[in-house]
């Protein structure tokens, strides 16, 4: 990574951009509604500059990601919360226009460790082997405040199940909406100049 930002901040043929903010989860099929379990999401971006709107590189992320009951809700489910810490590198392609770039993509991610508690609080983790090896699909869009300084909106759902062996007896998929701040390492995203005053 170290070699990566060098080039990008000499060449430009490379870029680097540190990550950092939440996600807002839920996981379809556990009963638990709406997107309640936050968490952190945090990493490097690396991209290959193509030309002047298009690019592609990887991400390492720390996420967190889940599932918790509302206390307010009528939920029915046999869990309280789902907790998940998973490793997670997308490979993105992005598009640029003037101060926005849109992303989509493909996600790995390695869930290395997990916690489920059930709707009577008791830690079930041990009765609850998940999957650790699983796919998202993301998108999102970024709108540069300055030349270094983006915010970072990215939906993902998973398209592989966390529960592969039906051990809770559904289909488990997460969901999740990131809110990241992006900060660009070398001389940051070319903006667009303000309109000049003809008068």
């Amino acid at each position: 990574m170290l070699i990566f930002c060098s080039v990008g901040l000499s060449g430009q043929t490379f870029q680097a951009s540190l990550l950092a903010g939440g996600n807002f989860s839920q996981i379809d099929g556990d009963d638990l509604f709406g997107y309640h379990q936050l968490g952190a999401n945090a990493g490097i971006r690396v991209v290959a500059i193509l030309n002047d709107r298009w690019r592609v590189g990887p991400e390492i992320l720390f996420s967190q990601q889940g599932a918790r009951r509302n206390q307010n809700s009528t939920n029915v489910s046999v869990f309280d919360r789902i907790d998940l810490n998973t490793l997670e590198v997308p490979l993105m392609v992005y598009y640029k226009d003037w101060r926005l770039t849109a992303e989509a993509g493909l996600s790995y991610q390695n869930l290395f460790s997990y916690t489920v508690i059930s709707s009577g609080g008791e830690d079930i983790t041990a009765a609850t082997p998940l999957n650790s090896d699983l796919v998202a699909i993301k998108a999102g869009v970024t709108f540069f405040l300055t030349e270094r300084l983006g915010l970072n909106l990215r939906f993902s759902k998973h398209l592989t199940d966390i529960d592969p062996d039906n051990t809770l007896n559904t289909s488990f998929k997460g969901k999740s909406v990131s809110v990241r701040a992006v900060y660009t390492l070398g001389r940051g995203e070319e903006l667009p100049r303000p309109p000049q005053d003809d008068n």
